[in-house]
């Protein structure tokens, strides 16, 4: 690859980073304008269920150990 390739290759590289950033703000500020309450209300209870779960995984990790370190 000679140094006029890889400076043709740098400026591409370049202008299609700057095009992904352009649709990636351009999605973002779809998604924020199209909010949609159910959608919202929905992740919120997920987020819920997950943190739910995680915390009962982790008390019965304790309570294990307790009963192990108990013999």
């Amino acid at each position: 690859m000679s140094a006029m390739d890889r400076e043709d290759m740098q400026i591409l590289l370049a202008r299609i980073d700057e095009r992904v950033k352009d649709i990636q703000q351009d999605v973002k500020s779809i998604n924020d304008s199209r909010k949609c309450q159910g959608h919202a209300v929905k992740i919120k209870f997920l987020e819920r269920m997950v943190w739910g779960c995680t915390s009962a995984v982790a008390l019965l990790g304790l309570r294990s150990l307790f009963e192990m370190m108990k013999r």
